[in-house]
C-alpha cells in the first residue's frame, strides 16, 4: 500500500476519520459524566449506601484499565476497523445496561463495560488523530467535543429525572453509537518500528517520561473534579451548594482553554511550550484554591486550574506518540492505562487521607502530583522536527 500522512493526503478519508472520531467522543463524554451524575438517583431509587452508589465510577475506572490492556490485542486479532466498531457497540450496550434500574448489578456491569469501551476507543482516537504536526490540535478538538457531550449529559439526565425516569437519559447516545458501529473507519496508524528496531522492543525513555507526566496530571485533574469544591468549603467556609456552583468555573476553564487550543494555539513546535505553561498554571490554580479564604479567590483558583489542565491530556498524548515513533497503537494503549490508573487511584487516595486529616490537608496530594508532573515535563524535550512528518500505512 502507498504510505500516506493521516493529516495530509487522502483528504476525504481523513475527514471521515476525524468527524466520526469527534462524534464518538461526544457520546463518550456524555456517558462519562452520566456515570457520576446517576449516583444520587441510585441511592434514592435503589436505597443503597453511598459507597455502593459510587461503585459505577470505580467499575468504569477498572474497565478503562482493562480496555487499555486488551485494546492492542483486539486490534491485532480482528483488525482496526472491526475493533473500533466493536468498541462503539460495547459502548451502546453499556448505555442500555445502565438504564436498567432494577438493581445495582446491571448498572455496575454496564459501567465496567463502558470503561472497557472507552479504553479501546481512546486507543483508536489517539492513534488516528494524534500523529503528525496537527496531532495535538486534532486531539484537542476531539476533547472539546467530549466536553460538549459531558456538559449536555447532566442537563438531559436532570430533565429526565424530573419525570422520575433518570435512566432514560443514559439511552440518549445509544442510537448514534449504533449508527457509528457501521460507519467508523479504521485508524490508519500501524505499529511499524523504525529501521534497526526490533518489534516489541521497549518503548523509549522519553515516552515513559511523558506517560509518567500524564499519569500524575490526570490523577490531579480528577481529584480537582471530585474534591475541589470540598477544599473550598473547608477553607472559605461556604455551603456545599455554593461550592458546587463555584466548581463549575473549573469546567469553564477547561472548555475555554480547549476551545482556544483547538484553534491551533498549541500547534507544532509550540506545543511543548504550551504544555509546560499549562502544567505551571495548574499548579498555580491548585495552590490558589487551597489557600483562598474568600469565595471569589477560590473561584479564580478553580478557573486557573481548569485552564491549566485543558492543555495537558491532548498535547501530552500527542507528545508521547511523537516520542514513540513506529508504535502508535501500543503507545496509545499504554496511555489509556495511565488514565485508568490515575482516575482509579488518586481521588480514592485523597479521600482516604481526607478521612483521617481533613480534605484541606489531603489537598497536599494534589499539589504534590502537579509539582512532580511539572518537574517531569520540564525535562522532556520537544520531539525532533522529522516526527512532524511521520507517515503511517493507509487503512486496509
Amino acid at each position: 500500500m502507498r504510505p500516506a500522512s493521516p493529516h495530509g493526503d487522502n483528504r476525504p478519508t481523513v475527514r471521515a476519520l476525524t468527524w466520526t472520531a469527534y462524534l464518538v467522543m461526544v457520546c463518550q463524554g456524555y456517558l462519562i459524566y452520566a456515570v457520576g451524575f446517576i449516583t444520587p438517583y441510585l441511592r434514592q431509587d435503589l436505597g443503597v449506601p453511598p459507597w455502593a452508589a459510587a461503585l459505577p465510577n470505580s467499575a468504569m475506572a477498572i474497565g478503562l484499565l482493562a480496555g487499555g490492556a486488551i485494546a492492542r490485542g483486539v486490534n491485532d486479532r480482528i483488525g482496526p476497523r472491526y475493533a473500533v466498531r466493536t468498541w462503539a457497540g460495547v459502548m451502546a450496550m453499556a448505555g442500555v445496561l445502565m438504564a436498567i434500574p432494577v438493581s445495582m448489578a446491571p448498572i455496575v456491569v454496564g459501567a465496567f463495560a463502558f470503561g472497557i469501551a472507552v479504553g479501546g476507543m481512546l486507543v483508536h482516537v489517539n492513534s488516528a488523530l494524534g500523529i503528525g504536526p496537527r496531532g495535538g490540535t486534532l486531539l484537542m478538538r476531539a476533547n472539546v467535543w467530549s466536553m460538549a457531550g459531558g456538559l449536555v449529559g447532566p442537563l438531559v439526565l436532570a430533565a429526565a429525572a424530573t419525570g422520575a425516569a433518570w435512566w432514560l437519559g443514559t439511552l440518549v447516545p445509544v442510537p448514534l453509537l449504533i449508527v457509528l458501529m457501521f460507519l467508523l473507519p479504521a485508524s490508519p496508524a500501524r505499529d511499524r518500528p523504525p529501521a534497526g528496531s526490533e518489534a516489541g522492543a521497549p518503548l523509549p525513555r522519553l515516552y515513559w517520561m511523558t506517560w509518567l507526566f500524564l499519569t500524575l496530571s490526570i490523577g490531579a485533574e480528577f481529584s480537582f473534579v471530585v474534591w475541589g469544591s470540598q477544599v473550598v468549603v473547608a477553607q472559605a467556609g461556604i455551603t456545599d451548594v455554593e461550592a458546587t456552583r463555584l466548581a463549575s468555573l473549573y469546567v469553564v476553564g477547561m472548555m475555554a482553554g480547549r476551545l482556544a487550543l483547538s484553534a491551533g494555539l498549541g500547534h507544532g513546535s509550540r506545543s511543548i511550550v504550551v504544555l509546560r505553561g499549562g502544567a505551571a498554571l495548574a499548579v498555580a490554580g491548585a495552590l490558589v484554591t487551597w489557600l483562598a479564604t474568600e469565595p471569589g479567590i477560590a473561584g479564580l483558583g478553580l478557573l486557573l486550574g481548569g485552564l491549566g489542565m485543558s492543555a495537558i491530556y491532548p498535547l501530552g498524548a500527542s507528545l508521547a506518540l511523537a516520542h514513540a515513533p513506529g508504535t502508535p497503537v501500543r503507545a496509545s494503549a499504554r496511555l489509556t492505562a495511565a488514565s485508568g490508573v490515575a482516575i482509579l487511584s488518586a481521588p480514592l487516595a485523597l479521600g482516604f487521607v481526607a478521612g483521617s486529616v481533613g480534605v484541606w490537608s489531603a489537598w497536599l496530594i494534589v499539589l504534590g502530583l502537579l509539582g512532580a508532573g511539572l518537574l517531569v515535563v520540564l525535562r522532556i524535550p520537544a520531539p525532533p522536527t522529522a516526527l512532524d512528518h511521520l507517515e503511517v500505512a493507509t487503512a486496509g
